[in-house]
């Protein structure tokens, strides 16, 4: 049994996983316990809309010609977890026609290697750019993913990874119209998943407003029976800003990580973002969960001010502490 979790605390940034490893095995008694490591960030474009002329994705790219580019200033981080899972909103297909909508996203497909290089190993896409180029658009962006061994969640569609010995599935679903839809979806995946031994759940979710810095009430009504059907942690995306962490029944419910490596945007007003990290220690010998513990590393979607450069950056010192205080205040009052 994972013990509760207590009252909202901003924990302090881990520079290494080592170091989270440290502390989380000094709080706990078995000798030989391991930390399972899982990094979840916001939203990833790899590519842009037509319309855009300046400062695109693609400019960009063909400037830097080099898909470790795009991850580089947090791979620090992605490439000493067990596992990075983050929301791919677009298509990455040659297909020409779309969905007559405002924005459609699309890459080339040979951006897949931007995950590789970036060490991103699971998606969802279940969101509102999935269909950006119709059918098509997403059957290749499914291919390319696949050959390419990066995990993916869509509706009906999810996963399961052995991690250390603990089973950890993967589930995605949007908000909006769809709820009812998420929620019958939802209570027969946990069933399917806890019968194939899964020790951990995680559900993402596409929902909510844009650029609100407060979950509505579909968010928390969802999250909330997720939560009570059996999920041990809620992932949220699509408002393009940071929401707040909320702890309910003991588990934690990220409402949005905002941006993060997001081609849909040249100069997003709001360049804060955070890398969530969620730590699971577990006993070897027994091939239980002893504890969980959680960690927000603050970030910023650009390394430049003026303008999206499309390479995330760790943020550092008043700038971190900046981004700390203000995922802490938007996180205050949730679950009251």
């Amino acid at each position: 049994m994972v013990p509760p979790f207590p009252p909202l605390v901003m924990p302090k940034v881990l520079d290494t996983q080592e170091m989270a490893t440290q502390d989380l095995k000094a709080e706990v008694t078995t000798p030989d316990a391991m930390v399972i490591t899982l990094s979840f960030a916001g939203d990833c474009t790899l590519g842009d809309d037509d319309k855009y002329q300046w400062n695109t994705f693609d400019q960009v790219y063909k400037e830097v010609n080099d898909p470790a580019y795009f991850f580089a200033g947090v791979k620090s981080v992605f490439a000493s977890d067990d596992y990075t899972f983050v929301n791919f909103e677009g298509a990455l297909t040659k297909a020409e026609k779309k969905a007559e909508k405002k924005y459609r996203f699309k890459g080339d497909p040979a951006y897949v290697d931007i995950l590789k290089e970036g060490s991103i190993e699971g998606v969802t896409l279940a969101n509102n750019h999935s269909l950006d180029y119709l059918e098509r658009g997403f059957k290749d962006t499914v291919k390319i993913l696949q050959e390419a061994d990066i995990d993916y969640t869509y509706f009906e569609t999810y996963f399961i990874r052995d991690i250390k010995g603990i089973k950890i599935g993967f589930l995605g679903y949007k908000g909006w119209e769809h709820e009812e839809r998420s929620k019958r979806l939802l209570t027969q995946h946990v069933a399917e998943l806890r019968q194939q031994g899964v020790d951990y759940i995680v559900a993402n979710y596409h929902w909510g407003d844009e650029n609100s810095y407060t979950p509505n009430k579909q968010q928390i009504r969802m999250a909330h029976f997720a939560i009570d059907s059996g999920v041990d942690l809620v992932i949220g995306h699509h408002p393009h800003v940071l929401q707040g962490l909320e702890i309910y029944k003991g588990k934690p419910i990220i409402y949005s990580l905002g941006n993060f490596c997001f081609g849909g945007a040249p100069n997003p007003k709001d360049k804060d973002t955070i890398i969530y990290q969620q730590f699971i220690v577990v006993d070897p010998v027994k091939n239980e969960i002893l504890d969980t513990q959680y960690n927000i590393i603050p970030a910023r979607v650009s390394g430049e001010s003026g303008r999206n450069n499309y390479q995330p950056v760790l943020a550092q010192g008043k700038e971190a502490e900046r981004i700390l205080e203000k995922f802490k205040k938007i996180s205050e009052g949730l679950g009251k």
